[in-house]
């Protein structure tokens, strides 16, 4: 298989050119760059030690932009050489001006460009994000003994059930890896299955992205309307979720003293979510300082202040997810420690979803009487809140500093 791989890559190099090009004319790629592909350098390689990383989308560049500005932070003679497939996360990257960090788009799996590349680059050492693997780049890595880490390594279920099909040749693909540092028992498991000598599990890397910033000046005022009650959260919300929340803190405010806060997606639907709160004693960010307490709900109307909010709470239930929107970001809350919620339309988060719910971080919910019930789980049950505070405390930088030494 592997030979064949090879030959199939040199004989369609033509076509690989034409692709690129097509690329650039839908917008997926930059008639500038589009050479990147080739392995032809836009750019001159700084002088000194030089570590390449690699990731496709826009996930796997924030992990790896992560790892960037802390690797960075400890070696200050060090330059990062990052490739990416898409636009966007080049946009990512280039809007976050990280000194010493330079993009590129990544080399196509062709032997001769893989050659010109890495004679151009020399990299001292090679990173690739979660399930990134060039049969040609790996080899030709291989063969100047560069080190080459496989970090934050995942394997799906589709993906370890078809490599499973070719065994003998993926574990001589994954021999090509110094080691591969899985982001969870899992993948670890999948991974030894092929490759049982070079592989360590460590904590996602996505448990190392700074939290949400915190307005301490407003966290210090919500507290107060806050102290001595159950914080519930309700966030990202779409029409048709926000009544939802208002029959679940009814329900709450039967058997807790409890404040609910609600943080709608888009704050020009405050008007027509106000008429919904008929009965209920309700406050307005915007007129924080002229509320008379006690309050027991409060609606956001104002952008910008999640990180704050969400310290607040004892769980948050994140919206977009039980109306067919795709979900909205429910680590942004876990990452603080926090408990989340989310219902079933959660298909821009899949991978998110399924970590936090390995976790037991995440619960899903699909009905007024779900979210109650977690909600009044969450509230009795001590080890829950325990757990996700735990979360916060990962440190999954440390464990890869253990594994990739960049000085040696």
């Amino acid at each position: 298989m592997l030979k064949f791989y090879r030959i199939i890559s040199y004989l369609l190099a033509p076509f690989l050119r034409l692709f690129f090009y097509l690329r650039c004319y839908k917008g997926k790629d930059r008639i500038d760059d589009v050479v990147n592909h080739f392995g032809v350098a836009t750019i001159a390689r700084p002088s000194g030690r030089l570590l390449w990383v690699h990731a496709a989308s826009v996930g796997e560049s924030m992990s790896a932009l992560t790892y960037i500005k802390h690797i960075l932070s400890r070696h200050d003679d060090l330059h990062v050489l990052l490739t990416t497939v898409t636009v966007t996360s080049a946009d990512i990257l280039r809007s976050q001006k990280i000194p010493r960090c330079m993009h590129q788009f990544v080399v196509a799996d062709n032997p001769i460009w893989v050659r010109r590349f890495l004679e151009y680059w020399r990299p001292d050492k090679a990173i690739f994000l979660e399930s990134e693997i060039w049969i040609n780049i790996l080899e030709a890595l291989r063969s100047r003994n560069i080190p080459t880490y496989l970090l934050n390594a995942r394997l799906s279920d589709r993906s370890f059930a078809r490599w499973q099909i070719v065994a003998d040749s993926f574990r001589e693909i994954l021999k090509n890896f110094t080691l591969i540092l899985a982001q969870s028992q899992e993948d670890a498991e999948r991974f030894r299955f092929f490759s049982p000598h070079n592989v360590e599990q460590i904590d996602n890397l996505k448990y190392a992205n700074e939290p949400l910033a915190c307005n301490n000046e407003l966290k210090q005022k919500l507290e107060h309307f806050c102290k001595g009650k159950k914080v519930f959260v309700a966030a990202s919300t779409h029409a048709g979720e926000e009544e939802i929340i208002l029959a679940v803190h009814k329900a709450l405010s039967a058997e807790y003293p409890i404040i609910t806060i609600l943080v709608p997606r888009h704050i020009d639907r405050i008007p027509t979510i106000i008429p919904l709160m008929d009965g209920i004693n309700y406050g307005l960010r915007s007129k924080i300082d002229q509320i008379v307490d006690p309050v027991d709900f409060l609606l956001i109307d104002s952008f910008g202040e999640l990180g704050t909010i969400y310290r607040l709470a004892d769980v948050v239930f994140v919206g977009g997810s039980m109306v067919p929107i795709g979900g909205h970001n429910i680590y942004e809350p876990a990452i603080l420690g926090k408990p989340v919620l989310h219902g079933i339309h959660m298909e821009n988060f899949r991978d998110t979803v399924k970590l936090l719910r390995s976790e037991n971080m995440a619960f899903e919910v699909v009905s007024i009487l779900d979210i109650y019930d977690k909600c009044c789980e969450i509230f009795q049950d001590e080890n829950i809140q325990k757990r996700a505070a735990c979360l916060s405390q990962r440190n999954p930088l440390a464990q890869i500093d253990r594994h990739i030494i960049i000085r040696e």
